[in-house]
């Protein structure tokens, strides 16, 4: 089942971050994500796994954005099929409800956040290459790459970088297969890294500009 969303003033690669950062929670898994830049334009899709709150239902919901298009496309599958388009509606207005908050914020604040949006995504990728792939070289550099962007943006994230660096020091290095109480205290540091920059990236984009 499908719909779509306007994306109204946001750039595409804009409106694909803020969607991702509405569909994207602690409890989602992302199973797929690409993004390409070309003469173009912009294209973006992204895929998460996630139980709907308060029931069983195991879904998965497709973001696709398409700079030739004006719309977010929106697909939903799994769990109970009489309830998809309860599911579907709920969701989309979600998202709706992300990208005109994501619109009402001034510039640099803005700039802050889709930047922060980027790394909460990598470090998505980093905790499905934990779950598919613990291999330490692969998730190291998969870190490393989500540090790096935060450090560029500073401010409120600095906290979260120097715990990031503390981290991957002991995993630059070395390779093969992470073991199983190395791969859960990684997982559970990932998760608050995640839920951190989800807090500010809220911050920036309810707050009132009071300048």
């Amino acid at each position: 089942m499908s719909t779509e969303i306007p994306i109204g003033e946001l750039s595409p690669s804009l409106a694909f971050g803020a969607a991702y950062f509405c569909i994207s929670s602690i409890g989602t898994r992302l199973t797929n994500i690409a993004e390409t830049y070309t003469e173009e334009g912009f294209f973006g899709t992204a895929t998460v796994a996630f139980r709907m709150p308060n029931t069983k239902d195991r879904l998965e919901i497709t973001l696709l954005v398409d700079s030739k298009s004006p719309a977010i496309q929106l697909e939903l599958s799994g769990g109970d099929e009489e309830k998809q388009p309860e599911y579907l509606n709920e969701i989309a207005q979600r998202i709706t409800e992300t990208l005109n908050r994501f619109s009402s914020v001034p510039g640099v604040k803005l700039s802050h956040a889709s930047k922060a949006v980027v790394v909460e995504r990598k470090i998505d990728e980093s905790l499905n290459q934990l779950l598919t792939d613990p291999d330490y070289q692969k998730v190291y550099v998969k870190v490393a790459d989500a540090r790096e962007r935060l450090i560029r943006i500073g401010g409120d994230f600095q906290p979260a970088t120097l715990e990031m660096g503390a981290i991957l020091e002991p995993l630059a290095g070395k390779t093969g297969p992470i073991p199983q109480e190395e791969h859960e205290e990684l997982a559970l540091n990932l998760l608050r890294w995640k839920k951190e920059i989800k807090k500010i990236v809220n911050q920036l984009t309810t707050e009132t500009d009071e300048e």
